[in-house]
């Protein structure tokens, strides 16, 4: 018997390994990981889909979660904001991931961590052990329940995995072998296409039809299932302090007359037995009974003069999740947490932009870092992020840009910033003329700054010992352009970071970790050397920035486990939030004219550079 299976395992590997390595074009791709009672995304994946209608590019991160073309996979999501739990129409692999609407909600809400966990194939019940078992764990204080009249009320049972669905899983040849047993071809589809939940014979529609007024046992049992399922979906969400939403996406039959007569036509259906409306007056009862907003989105797709969905696969298009995202933006439910406004994203790629700086002498552009050939680098455009320039080009990472008030000057740090190896940099505006400031061997230096005059940079250095190769706290330095000779502010007893000249240069602001061990903005004259911590918080700071007029400054705070912005009043050194989101905003820096701050963020997996507007 042991000989047997041993013979049967043999063969059975090498079937698998000369499939795998000699019939490459007929492996059919596995996408999924099989869970509790549900499944998701595989990790890592970079797919890419084809069909006559649609050519699309299908990432993902580290945790399965769909992601852009420029996105880090390795990029993690640890709390969300709005979480949308769904089947194929959320999870939109007919488009880019750009396209899909969870993603154009970023466009409306651009602060919000959004998680788009849409799965095809999910039901009511998968995706009530998707969120048990992970989706809570995001915290998000509104859940989204994409529900669809295509299938979503048909075959409602709890999912059982077996032992040829862990097969299929791990074994390219059994996928292609058991594949066409579990999946139907559109080819071999009546009409060429999905028609769920109508079908071409009378007991096939007393089952699944959830339009057909007749309903069979199988049919009640499913709509109890899916009924009691919501419930406790409902109910688990409550209990998380967060607040459910059921986005109900109506069939192309209840939208376009043409997809109704053509199944009507075809499979001989009698129309006097449909009741199209009945999924959505169901659904409405059970939101009304369970207290769950429901968004119908059956009025705002007949109402809309475009074709939503594709023409032969039954699947939203551009426009239909365009449709949906501006739907969602509609609904009342996004409150605004921004104490000056909701911002407005300024880059235009997902690449790490950060600590955008103004250009001296010019009211219109700005400095920027940038990811791009596997390291940073310096570029330069204008407010609104058109006629981008890049000004280097290089091997190592330059971060960190700061102009001169003339405007034809830049400085920088050059290096690697998780070793403690970088460089002050000062180059000329156009990357030519490149020079260190920090030219000694074992000196280094970042986040330089020049005063508002032109004629000192302030930055932070450390040193190496020669010898044992330890390195000191940084400390604040200014270096006098004119002379050559350096001006140390602070010892190196403790961390002295992100120095800024005040406009009339007479002042110096930094943040340091002189008290507690903490990082606090300081404020230090020039002329008689008198230093003052001006936040004096339990949290960390930092990032300040100074207005053109001197009187307010913006600093990134710690305060709730993540960076948020403040303004701080140096009049009378009263601070205020000027954002209260669960990402992280860094960076800030003051529009020449003082009414707007832009800022870099991160929010889930979106990043960039944004503005917000101050009040007057």
């Amino acid at each position: 018997m042991l000989f047997n299976l041993v013979i049967v395992a043999s063969i059975l590997l090498h079937a698998e390994a000369v499939f795998t390595y000699r019939f490459t074009d007929y492996i059919i791709e596995d996408l999924y990981n099989v869970k509790h009672n549900y499944y998701f995304n595989k990790p890592y994946l970079d797919k890419t889909f084809r069909d006559k209608e649609f050519l699309v590019q299908y990432k993902t991160n580290k945790q399965g979660f769909r992601i852009g073309a420029e996105d880090d996979p390795e990029t993690e999501v640890g709390a969300a904001d709005w979480l949308f739990i769904g089947d194929s129409y959320t999870q939109g692999a007919q488009v880019q991931y750009e396209e899909l609407y969870t993603s154009k909600l970023f466009d409306y809400f651009p602060n919000k961590i959004i998680v788009n966990a849409g799965i095809s194939g999910l039901g009511i019940i998968d995706e009530y052990y998707y969120y048990i078992h992970e989706g809570s764990k995001l915290g998000a204080k509104k859940v989204f329940l994409q529900i669809c009249n295509f299938n979503d009320f048909m075959n409602v049972d709890k999912r059982q995995f077996g032992f040829s669905d862990y097969l299929m899983q791990h074994s390219n040849f059994a996928r292609f072998v058991l594949y066409g047993f579990k999946y139907a071809n559109p080819a071999e589809l009546p009409l060429g296409r999905w028609t769920e939940p109508f079908y071409p014979d009378e007991k096939s529609n007393r089952n699944f039809n959830v339009f057909y007024q007749e309903q069979s046992e199988k049919k009640q049992r499913d709509l109890k299932n899916f009924k009691l399922y919501f419930e406790k979906l409902a109910e688990k969400v409550k209990a998380d302090g967060a607040e459910l939403v059921v986005i109900q996406i109506p069939t192309k039959e209840q939208v376009y007359y043409k997809y109704l007569d053509e199944v009507i036509t075809n499979f001989n259906i009698d129309a006097s037995k449909l009741d199209l409306d009945f999924p959505n007056r169901l659904m409405a009862e059970l939101c009304d009974a369970n207290q769950v907003k429901h968004l119908d989105l059956l009025s705002d797709f007949t109402d809309t003069g475009s074709h939503l969905f594709f023409q032969f696969d039954e699947h939203l298009n551009v426009a239909g999740h365009d449709r949906i995202a501006q739907s969602l933006a509609n609904m009342e439910f996004a409150s605004n947490d921004q104490a000056y406004g909701v911002p407005s994203l300024i880059s235009k790629l997902n690449v790490g932009d950060r600590y955008p700086v103004f250009v001296g002498g010019d009211n219109n552009s700005l400095t920027y870092q940038s990811f791009r050939d596997g390291n940073m680098e310096l570029f330069i455009a204008d407010s609104l992020f058109e006629n981008i320039r890049r000004l280097t080009w290089n091997s190592v990472d330059e971060i960190h840009p700061w102009t001169s008030p003339d405007g034809t000057q830049l400085v920088c740090t050059e290096g690697n910033q998780s070793a403690n190896n970088t460089k002050v940099v000062l180059m000329n505006i156009d990357g030519s003329n490149r020079r260190y400031i920090t030219n000694q061997e074992n000196v280094f230096g970042a986040i330089p700054a020049f005063d508002f005059q032109g004629n000192r940079i302030a930055y932070a250095e450390w040193v190496q010992a020669k010898n044992s190769g330890y390195l000191s706290n940084p400390r604040i330095v200014i270096y006098d352009l004119r002379t050559g000779e350096k001006s140390y502010i602070t010892t190196d007893d403790y961390e002295s970071w992100r120095p800024i000249f005040s406009p009339d240069s007479q002042k110096l602001y930094f943040i340091s970790k002189e008290v507690d061990n903490q990082f606090d903005v300081f404020e230090y004259t020039l002329s008689d050397g008198i230093k003052k911590n001006i936040t004096n918080s339990p949290y960390d700071e930092w990032d300040p920035a100074i207005s053109k007029d001197g009187r307010k400054l913006i600093y990134a705070g710690k305060q709730h486990g993540n960076w948020d912005l403040f303004l701080l009043e140096l009049g009378t050194s009263k601070s205020y939030p000027l954002t209260r989101s669960l990402g992280n905003e860094w960076d800030p820096t003051f529009s020449p004219s003082g009414k707007y701050v832009y800022y870099a963020a991160t929010y889930g997996l979106r990043n960039g550079i944004f503005k917000i507007s101050l009040k007057d």
